[in-house]
């Protein structure tokens, strides 16, 4: 599905949900405004800056921060420790490396530290040198979540970042979510999940075939509103 004159603003200190039937252009939305995917006309401005010709590196590193919805093929290289999927995104730079030499200390007290932070659980003895294939959906989530949340992010895109979850990880995702947005970071949820949408956002724009057809504040979304949308019937949840 290709983007069609998609036109959004995020705002700071808000959660932007994306709502709509899964196949409409929410994954391509993502990866336009993180990198991975170009786009070859129209504007993409982060604060301020166009940055269209910046790579998924430059991004991250000027705030912008994905939570694939693919964890395992995106997110994490799963035979790799706890440890090193930490620095994934820093591993080149201090204080994890000086002079192209990783410094393991740096990396260790990342690790730790992380895993007191988020409540990470791994599995039997072996801390943060545990494998990431043998720890539980929720807790390799919550090692995407302390990785993509830095210090300098700035927008988080959250794409159906509860897939798969049980009820306790679930929360924990919507809690960590809300505090970015309540520190004043800019949270784009995109999510196939309605009741996750109206239950975490303050506005809700719904794709229909790569378009954005309708953006409401959440006093007034409801999910009848939202569904006329969902089946590119705009006119009739304009009138609700």
């Amino acid at each position: 599905m290709s983007l069609d004159h998609v036109s959004l603003t995020i705002r700071r200190g808000e959660i932007l949900g994306i709502a709509g039937v899964e196949g409409n252009g929410q994954k391509e939305l993502a990866e336009v405004i993180t990198g991975i995917r170009r786009i070859n006309s129209g504007q993409l401005e982060y604060r301020g800056r166009d940055i269209r010709r910046d790579s998924v590196k430059e991004r991250f590193r000027a705030g912008i921060s994905y939570i694939s919805d693919d964890r395992h093929g995106d997110s994490l290289v799963m035979d790799m420790t706890v440890e090193d999927n930490l620095i994934l995104r820093d591993f080149d730079r201090e204080p994890f490396s000086r002079k192209m030499v990783l410094d393991y200390r740096q990396a260790e007290k990342r690790a730790r530290e992380a895993l007191d932070e988020y409540s990470i659980k791994t599995s039997g003895k072996s801390g943060i040198k545990t494998p990431v294939k043998l720890m539980s959906g929720g807790n390799q989530q919550k090692v995407i979540l302390s990785r993509e949340i830095s210090g300098e992010a700035g927008l988080i895109v959250a794409s159906q970042p509860t897939r798969g979850l049980d009820i306790g990880a679930t929360q924990f995702v919507h809690e960590t979510l809300l505090r970015q947005r309540d520190a004043g970071r800019c949270v784009l949820l995109i999510s196939a999940d309605l009741d996750e949408i109206l239950g975490v956002s303050d506005r809700i724009a719904v794709m229909y075939e790569g378009r954005i057809i309708g953006i409401l504040n959440r006093d007034e979304a409801d999910v009848h509103k939202i569904g006329l949308l969902m089946g590119g019937i705009a006119k009739e949840a304009a009138n609700e």
